[in-house]
């Protein structure tokens, strides 16, 4: 697998290269949700907290910017507004323009946003609350989310690596629940 160092020698897949490698684990990652459901959810918070603050803590996100092409952000209505002030937009405006209505609320009308430009992020001090908590690794009760996480290790690679470290972090726990798991479910 082709990884690179980034600042601090970490080592992390480069962003074009994680769809590929994602495929390659991705079942192996499934599993590893359905084993982590079964873990203490305050070791699975308190390992994955420190792993997002190591790995985040050399990476430039601006530079991968996945997730600005792959998911699309809600947007709260304080939000609209400060970013339609921004863009000297009309709350109205701004909304029909780059916004859907969806059941969760406002959501970017396009893969990948519209305000992701070759520098980066063009509203980055006003990008969504949704934005700025990407990928969510540091938040509290990981084990509700395990099923973005899982999604998110093809489009983020720090989430992916993450999860690469959870494999060996609980290693033979790990490998015993994927033999029982294929004897049951005959993979």
């Amino acid at each position: 697998m082709n990884i690179e160092k980034i600042d601090g020698g970490i080592i992390v897949l480069p962003p074009d290269k994680l769809k590929k490698a994602f495929k390659r684990v991705e079942e192996e990652n499934w599993m590893l949700r359905a084993f982590l459901k079964g873990q203490d959810p305050d070791e699975v918070d308190s390992i994955v907290h420190k792993l997002h603050k190591e790995l985040f803590e050399g990476y430039d996100c601006i530079d991968c910017s996945n997730c600005c092409k792959a998911i699309v952000p809600i947007v709260e209505e304080n939000e609209i507004k400060a970013i339609s002030r921004q863009l000297k937009l009309t709350a109205t405006e701004f909304k029909s323009k780059y916004l859907i209505k969806t059941d969760e609320g406002f959501i970017i009308n396009k893969k990948p946003c519209p305000f992701l430009t070759e520098s980066g992020c063009s509203i980055y001090e006003y990008r969504p609350g949704n934005c700025r908590e990407y990928p969510f690794t540091d938040k509290e009760e990981i084990w509700t989310r395990l099923i973005n996480l899982v999604e998110n290790c093809a489009v983020c690679p720090v989430v992916f690596e993450i999860f690469e470290r959870l494999k060996k972090h609980y290693r033979d726990e790990f490998e015993s629940y994927k033999v029982e798991y294929e004897e049951i479910w005959g993979n």
